[in-house]
């Protein structure tokens, strides 16, 4: 029995070190995340905003100035969160701070107020704990993040965010949680479909239309005041909403959800990643239009990654139409912004719909197979080695 028991030991523990070894091993030398620790996109300016991670001069290098920057930031949220959306639920949010490597917690008020944890006192506040790098869950008043110093200087894990433009897990407090604490409360789709969060990017014709709209969209942000460039994304949108069926009704949830929860993630990022350059309302839609420019950064492929961008940048056109679309949005559950655009133009003649080219659809289909950073093995290693290490 006790040769038995000698036996299994063994084996459990040489099991323990080749697990570890292995995920150490897979991490560090054989998957390693793709680093860069300058910028690889180019800055973005028209000589009345700079936005990217080289406009700031507060760029954290380490877990306690990203504490500083953090708070300011959540403070500078809560003071304008009541106007940002009709009865937001989600106000006077406070952050628990993992740093994963150290398993240093800290407390970040709704006032900005910082105050260091032991673990046990942070896991009062009874969250889910997902020490990980961009791990996030909720509280009751606020949010848990799980952030990594050593990622705080690779460029690669955040840049895309032109929109904030620092290492910065705030966008789990304001994207995420505008789906955990405000969207809960509008009126649901009865009939949700996609549940599988399915892409359909082996649909190349739809997604190429798709492709097209994005693209109109973002133009007729980029350039306010023109009606015939909205026009022009609208009978695209009816045009693909007429020949692809299925794929209209796939992307309608999230056309709502993920869109409207983008287009909060892009004020709530401005007026906080830029608060010395973003002020007011008319500075919103004039970033906006600044953002709207950079294709290479906000044009996504796939059905859901799409409804981003599809259903964000409607909302930014929603808006300058100047009537109540939030309201009416979070009253109608089938409702999509890109939607109630159409509606709007209802007494509009839409130009013939503009077709497809060729090479739209090999530049779709380029991308869609491209590899891409930091996914599949070496983001799996990662999550591995933050949940071990």
């Amino acid at each position: 029995m006790k040769k038995a028991i000698i036996i299994i030991l063994i084996i459990f523990s040489s099991l323990v070190v080749i697990v570890y070894g292995g995920v150490f091993l897979g991490h560090k030398v054989i998957f390693p995340l793709k680093r860069s620790n300058v910028p690889t996109i180019p800055v973005l300016t028209d000589g009345n905003f700079t936005f990217g991670p080289q406009a700031h001069l507060t760029q954290p290098q380490n877990i306690d100035e990203y504490i500083r920057l953090l708070a300011q930031q959540i403070k500078l949220y809560n003071e304008i969160a009541p106007d940002l959306w009709p009865g937001n639920a989600l106000v006077n949010q406070s952050a628990v701070v993992e740093e994963i490597t150290s398993k240093k917690f800290f407390h970040i008020e709704a006032d900005g107020k910082i105050t260091p944890l032991t673990k046990s006192e942070a896991l009062k506040f009874g969250f889910n704990r997902v020490a990980y790098t961009g791990g996030f869950s909720f509280y009751d008043s606020g949010v848990y993040l799980a952030v990594d110093k050593n990622e705080m200087t690779n460029f690669l894990m955040w840049q895309k965010y032109l929109h904030l433009g620092t290492y910065d897990s705030i966008l789990f407090l304001t994207h995420e949680g505008f789906h955990a604490k405000e969207q809960v409360k509008w009126q649901k789709q009865i009939n949700v479909h996609n549940r599988e969060r399915e892409e359909y990017d082996s649909d190349i014709s739809a997604r190429a239309k798709r492709h097209v709209l994005q693209k109109q969209l973002l133009k007729a942000v980029s350039q306010p005041g023109s009606t015939a460039l909205i026009l022009e994304a609208l009978s695209t949108y009816a045009d693909w909403k007429k020949q692809f069926r299925d794929d209209y009704i796939n992307s309608t949830f999230f056309d709502r959800i993920e869109g409207t929860a983008f287009y909060f993630e892009l004020i709530t990022g401005l007026y906080i990643g830029y608060p010395d350059q973003i002020k007011n309302e008319n500075d919103i839609d004039r970033a906006l239009a600044l953002l709207a420019t950079r294709e290479d950064v906000y044009l996504s492929y796939g059905l859901i990654s799409e409804s981003y961008t599809v259903g964000g940048f409607a909302c930014a056109l929603l808006e300058r139409l100047n009537f109540n679309w939030k309201e009416q949005l979070i009253n109608d559950p089938d409702a999509t912004p890109v939607e109630m655009l159409l509606q709007y133009f209802t007494n509009e003649t839409l130009p013939e719909p503009r077709q497809v080219t060729q090479e739209e659809i090999d530049e779709v289909s380029i991308n869609i197979n491209a590899p891409t950073e930091n996914r599949g093995l070496p983001l799996f290693m990662k999550f591995l080695y933050d949940l071990l290490f």
